[in-house]
């Protein structure tokens, strides 16, 4: 027989059981699992949980979007013409300083072959680095009224057929060097899309979130022509910017300026 004090004692722990299985965020199996003689059961420990799903983001565009524009895509449309996909409708760039987006070619490299991870990079103006020759710069911004998330930058100049010759050299040593273990040299070159949000109110959505910095640095700094960076890895980071692969050959120019906004 349990004495009444017992049952006091029996009654309390279970209603504190009780009142503590709702707090438990996964239940116990109910299976008896024994993979091997030797196996320690599975019953009683906590299957694993799912987490919950988060809030969906709020719509573009929306009141409670705060999220920045986010270029998706970079490409060439003429020799002279480079249009950019963004994750969102835009604003009207009609004040925008079309200066404030700057295209490189950079090259980075770092050298493995001692283990120091030593690394160098370069920055050139598509035009050259001299400067008797002229920049390459964008000189205009197009929107289309059918898509609102796409613009189109205007050069002044077209982009030299040689200048991405001389990058597809430069690929294939990089490649070779990659591959060589006497060397172990990685890299990576290319053709490259810059911004700052210095200049303008530059780039937003149509709710006033602002395009991003992207190497800003170069962008800002139009009047430099050749820029070169020296130090251990990372000392450039091609990777988070905008690679833009170079026109082609059969493609020729718009010229002058954008159609109408």
């Amino acid at each position: 027989m349990v004495s009444p004090s017992a049952r006091a004692s029996l009654t309390t722990g279970v209603a504190s059981c009780v009142m503590l299985l709702p707090t438990v965020a996964c239940r116990p199996s109910a299976d008896l699992a024994v993979n091997h003689p030797n196996a320690e059961p599975t019953a009683g420990k906590p299957e694993s949980c799912t987490p919950c799903a988060s809030a969906p983001k709020p719509p573009p565009g929306s009141a409670d979007d705060h999220d920045p524009p986010v270029i998706l895509g970079a490409r060439f449309i003429a020799r002279d013409r480079l249009q950019l996909t963004f994750s969102e409708p835009l604003a009207s760039t009609e004040g925008v300083n079309p200066r404030q987006f700057r295209l490189s070619r950079a090259y980075s490299s770092i050298q493995d072959y001692r283990g120091d991870g030593y690394a160098s990079g370069y920055y050139y103006d598509l035009g050259g680095q001299d400067t008797y020759e002229p920049p390459i710069v964008f000189i205009e911004i197009e929107q289309y009224e059918d898509r609102p998330e796409v613009i189109a930058l205007a050069l002044n100049l077209p982009v030299p057929v040689d200048l991405c010759e001389t990058l597809l050299q430069a690929k294939a040593d990089l490649d070779t060097q990659a591959a060589d273990p006497n060397v172990g040299r990685r890299g990576q070159v290319g053709v490259f899309l810059h911004y700052t949000t210095r200049g303008s109110e530059g780039v937003r959505d149509r709710v006033n979130n602002p395009l991003a910095d992207i190497g800003a640095d170069w962008a800002l700094n139009f009047g430099t022509r050749h820029k070169q960076v020296y130090g251990t890895e990372p000392v450039m980071r091609l990777d988070l910017l905008p690679e833009v692969g170079c026109p082609d050959q059969s493609m020729g120019t718009i010229g002058g300026p954008p159609g109408p906004k």
